[in-house]
């Protein structure tokens, strides 16, 4: 019986590993060229804008009262899980970078540019709903010109 130890079926240790670390060189995202420091401050204070979102529209989908509120409730419990899908985004770019998402509820409005204004009829809660989508735009619009080139992976 022939010894398994002298016969092996895999192609040098060596090899292998020469191989294994040019494919994932050839994957690697480009270097990121900001300010990852900066990026990940930015990125936290969005996600907070984004949890904040989620919070009011999740308080109007509950408060929601009147003739017309069960479609107004329903648009707005799909616009807290569409924040909510923002923030996940966000702190996996913050990951991404090196960083650590801040969720911590303490100080959570002194990161959001977002405020958490309740409303007291739908009119109000939309009104409300509607500033804060104005003020993440105009917070993103500046993001972008912030971010540049220097984030060159996709979604990033």
């Amino acid at each position: 019986m022939e010894d398994p130890k002298a016969t092996p079926f895999l192609t040098d240790i060596k090899e292998l590993q020469r191989r294994a670390r040019e494919h994932v060189e050839r994957r690697r995202a480009p270097a990121y060229r900001g300010d990852v420091e900066v990026a990940v401050k930015l990125l936290n204070e969005s996600a907070g804008d984004e949890i904040v979102c989620v919070l009011r529209y999740r308080r109007h989908y509950f408060m929601a009262t009147g003739i017309h509120s069960q479609a107004v409730a329903a648009e707005f419990m799909e616009h807290a899980q569409q924040e909510q899908q923002h923030a996940d985004k966000i702190a996996e770019r913050i990951r991404q970078l090196g960083g650590a998402p801040d969720f911590n509820p303490e100080g959570l409005l002194s990161r959001s540019h977002a405020q958490y204004a309740e409303g007291n009829s739908l009119i109000d809660m939309i009104k409300e709903d509607l500033i804060a989508e104005r003020i993440a735009i105009e917070s993103y619009t500046e993001m972008i010109r912030y971010f540049g080139d220097n984030d060159p992976l996709p979604g990033g």
